[in-house]
């Protein structure tokens, strides 16, 4: 297969499909209904909160630095 450059493309490629060109099947029928947004805006797909592992890791953190400094004290 030749390599192409962008707009050295002829439409008349796709006749070489015949009746298996390339396009919807039944693995699409999500994307042309529209159920797919039903779905992700439904709330019921899990997705991590990324701004609370964030806040965990900091407190983390902090708690490393603060606790050793109580420690330290301490004795």
């Amino acid at each position: 297969m030749p390599i192409r450059i962008a707009g050295d493309e002829d439409i008349d490629d796709y006749d070489d499909y015949g009746d298996d060109a390339p396009g919807p099947d039944e693995r699409d029928m999500d994307l042309m209904d529209g159920s797919w947004e039903q779905e992700y805006y439904s709330g019921r797909i899990k997705s991590r909160n990324w701004n609370a592992i964030g806040v965990g890791i900091a407190i983390l953190v902090i708690a490393g630095l603060v606790i050793p400094m109580i420690l330290s004290v301490a004795n």
